[in-house]
């Protein structure tokens, strides 16, 4: 049975959804991800399906295979106009219901009604060029499959099927009306038609004769929107006076059918897009280039991988300038420790470790050619703030409380990102400080990326990968932005610089005696 298109039961859908901009997002840039998506989709209620990461394998997986198959662009634009058609027939007739519960005669009129068979007949043709659309579509997708199926049944129901003959049915009535309107001192008089000359056509058949060949029509096409809205209920009124049998018709059409629209069907056009949101989100960095891919989920961190990732928030600002990165885990190894010089990308690889795994638990595509990532219960993040001077309390202070908190929360079910810490202090008292937070994160065992100037912490035992980033061989001085496996080089970049800017204490020796 299809309830949701994001969740395959009921009750996972009922859970509680987080509301709030979760902690992480700031540190991790996630908020810069996900602007995009809320501006363009601002109609759409998506903030919360964003906001809450998953760690229900079942949920993710069944999410996973919905955005693979939405990946085939041309059943993503049949999916963008039916939700965006849904979406504009639920706004109006919310504002039609709304005025035909009115006790106003000036709100609840036949106009409002025939605005309302009217959209009725556009809900009808929707579903059912929908569904003759999907007849023709082969899914692998559980949750579309199940969409498919839930609308060819929705469509053949004896409830569709007699709102669709009924509509027709009015139309056709409501089509055979003719009356006339006189017009005259302030009065409007109405009547039925009975045989009198058409002026429009005698007109139409007098200029006639004039017309030469094909010329260019001056004609201004009028828009359907009532003009006078109260001129034009007052003439239906009597309209429906000499033609009670049709309009009584259509009174009893909007009692019988005034919640006429599938509630599941308008929730199917709300979720479908989240997946639509993330396909138009990438689309533009996998035209330039950039892998996506659906990781493998893991219930233990023994074997996490990454090929060919990047931050996708630099990515959406500067797709063209994007230098792709790798990192693996294998038991016992937990912690990669990432040093390096300044500027050479080491916080932009903290930043994409903890966004793939975010995004892994909204169930989408993420950045990388191929991934195995953790299902974790919380993602915890630590990184540089400006001092707060309210609080009273020195930068390592704060450092060492934000510390102790996040690791009070954390499990060997969580994922932490750590970002350069305790460079408010002295070097030995940072390596002291340095060395029990490792030794707290060795037992704690949960995946986790350490960025440090500390060159000695990468080295802390097995469960540390060390991590830095490169400089380019022909130009030490410049950074390549690749984080690679490697032992911690001390001072080595320091010489460089110092040799490109003849500041070596042999050169700078020479230049003084010179």
């Amino acid at each position: 049975m299809f309830y949701s298109i994001l969740f395959p039961t009921r009750e996972q859908y009922d859970e509680p959804r987080q509301t709030d901009v979760p902690v992480c997002f700031k540190d991790l840039n996630l908020d810069q991800v996900f602007a995009p998506i809320f501006k363009a989709k601002k109609d759409f209620p998506l903030e919360p399906l964003f906001y809450t990461p998953l760690n229900n394998s079942e949920v993710i997986t069944y999410r996973q295979n919905i955005m693979h198959e939405l990946a085939d662009e041309n059943l993503r634009g049949l999916f963008s106009d039916f939700s965006a058609s849904i979406y504009r027939i639920r706004q109006f007739m919310n504002s039609l219901r709304s005025a035909m519960s009115s006790e106003d005669r000036w709100s609840n009129n036949y106009l409002a009604r025939g605005r309302m068979l009217d959209f009725a007949g556009r809900y009808c043709h929707t579903i059912t060029t929908l569904m003759e659309k999907l007849s023709k579509q082969t899914f692998h997708a559980e949750g579309l499959l199940r969409f498919k199926n839930y609308l060819a049944t929705y469509c053949a129901s004896d409830a569709y099927q007699s709102l669709t003959s009924r509509i027709i049915r009015l139309r056709d009535n409501l089509s055979t009306i003719q009356y006339c309107m006189m017009i005259g001192d302030g009065t409007v008089r109405v009547r039925k038609y009975e045989g009198q000359t058409d002026q429009s056509s005698r007109i139409i058949a007098s200029f006639e004769k004039f017309r030469q060949g094909d010329v260019k029509d001056y004609r201004k096409k009028l828009s359907e929107d009532p003009y006078a809205d109260h001129v034009e209920a007052a003439v239906i009124n009597l309209v429906a006076n000499i033609y009670p049998d049709i309009f009584d018709d259509l009174n009893r059409f909007c009692s019988k059918y005034f919640q006429f629209d599938d509630e599941t069907i308008f929730r199917f056009s709300q979720e479908i897009q989240f997946y639509l949101s993330w396909h138009d989100l990438i689309a533009p960095l996998r035209s330039a280039g950039l892998p996506f891919c659906y990781p493998k989920l893991c219930d233990t961190p023994d074997h996490l991988y990454n090929s060919d990732g990047f931050d996708l928030a630099l990515a959406l600002r500067e797709k063209d300038k994007i230098v792709v990165n790798d990192f693996e885990l294998t038991a016992p190894e937990r912690v990669i420790v990432v040093t390096g010089p300044n500027q050479g990308g080491k916080t932009t690889f903290a930043r994409f470790f903890g966004q793939v795994h975010y995004l892994t638990s909204l169930g989408v595509c993420v950045p990388g050619r191929k991934a195995a990532l953790y299902l974790y219960d919380n993602l915890l993040t630590h990184f540089g703030r400006e001092e707060d001077l309210s609080t009273l309390n020195g930068k390592l202070q704060d450092d060492l409380e934000r510390l102790h908190t996040l690791l009070n929360q954390a499990t060997s079910r969580s994922i932490l990102v750590i970002n350069e810490i305790f460079a408010s202090t002295t070097v030995s008292d940072a390596l002291l400080l340095g060395g029990k937070m490792m030794d707290k994160l060795a037992t704690l065992g949960a995946p986790t990326v350490f960025v440090t100037f500390l060159d000695e912490l990468a080295l802390h035992g097995p469960e540390t990968v060390s991590m830095m980033s490169e400089i380019r061989e022909n130009d030490p001085t410049e950074r390549s932005f690749k984080i690679i496996r490697k032992p911690p080089d001390g001072l080595a970049y320091a010489n460089h610089i110092a040799k490109k800017y003849r500041l070596t204490y042999k050169e700078l020796g020479r230049r003084i005696r010179e």
